[in-house]
């Protein structure tokens, strides 16, 4: 385990922002390509998996995130 929740953060978002890249790209594909083309299926395979490795770097990120909260000094 990390010493500090922002080390944590900094981790899942190196590795959430690629994923996050290939989704927007493949958003673009699906909004300029014909819905019956193969660049069109396989944008949409892409974004269904950037989508699942996504959501759980987001669930990383809220998890450390909450770390924040729970390490913060009762004022």
């Amino acid at each position: 385990m990390y010493k500090h929740p922002f080390e944590r953060l900094e981790i899942f978002l190196d590795e959430y922002q690629p994923q996050l890249e290939k989704a927007l790209k493949a958003i673009q594909i699906l909004k300029n390509t014909d819905l019956n083309s193969e660049e069109f299926s396989q944008a949409l395979a892409d974004l269904h998996v950037s989508s699942t490795v996504l959501e759980s770097y987001s669930e990383g990120m809220v998890e450390a995130i909450d770390q924040f909260t729970e390490d913060r000094p009762d004022e």
